[in-house]
């Protein structure tokens, strides 16, 4: 989902925890992390930016390996190499829950009346030559925009949706749109929306 602290609803400095997948800003003394970590005794937490793990309310860094396939989920990478091979061999992945799917072929998550554009986005995301150039986030990472271009998030959410619907390490057979819904919102000021369904 979007990476909103649940209380604040602020997007600066937002870390999940681990336990119950709910995003509270900060982890310093007295913020909203610290004090679920306190509260309900859930005591590890990833940094959503960073990608770095805490817990808390001890306040150090957690460095272990096992830990590196949840930071792929949150932001799978794709070499040229495994690009070029994707529409050459279709190979099946098992997801954590057991299920299979094959990746670029998952189901997206309905949030509300957003079936329509989940169709449109699940079809260009099987245009080999758009698809390409978004699994590689190099492609457009530096572009250069005006200061406050608001546009470019249309980009961003995108390329991300792209590499998570081809991620061959999904934990589930399906992948949430609603960080990409929210950015077709904003940048279209409320003209499409969520809640009602659009052409």
């Amino acid at each position: 989902f979007e990476k909103l602290c649940s209380i604040s609803l602020s997007h600066i400095n937002v870390y999940a925890c681990l336990v119950c997948g709910k995003y509270f800003q900060g982890r310093g003394l007295k913020s909203h992390a610290y004090i679920h970590s306190v509260q309900l005794s859930h005591h590890v937490f990833l940094n959503l930016h960073t990608l770095k793990f805490y817990c808390l309310p001890d306040n150090y860094e957690i460095i272990d390996s096992s830990l590196e396939d949840i930071t792929y989920v949150l932001k799978p990478t794709f070499t040229a190499q495994h690009i070029a091979h994707l529409d050459k061999q279709a190979k099946l992945s098992r997801a954590y829950d057991g299920t299979t799917y094959l990746p670029g072929i998952v189901g997206l998550n309905n949030i509300k009346a957003n079936d329509y554009a989940n169709a449109v986005l699940q079809a260009l995301s099987n245009v080999p030559p758009l698809r390409n150039y978004f699994l590689e986030e190099e492609n457009y990472r530096r572009i250069q925009r005006p200061p406050g271009d608001i546009m470019f998030l249309l980009v961003q959410r995108f390329g991300e949706l792209m590499r998570k619907l081809w991620n061959p390490r999904n934990f589930k057979a399906h992948v949430s749109p609603h960080e990409m819904l929210q950015a077709v919102v904003l940048c279209s000021k409320k003209n499409f929306q969520i809640t009602k369904q659009g052409e």
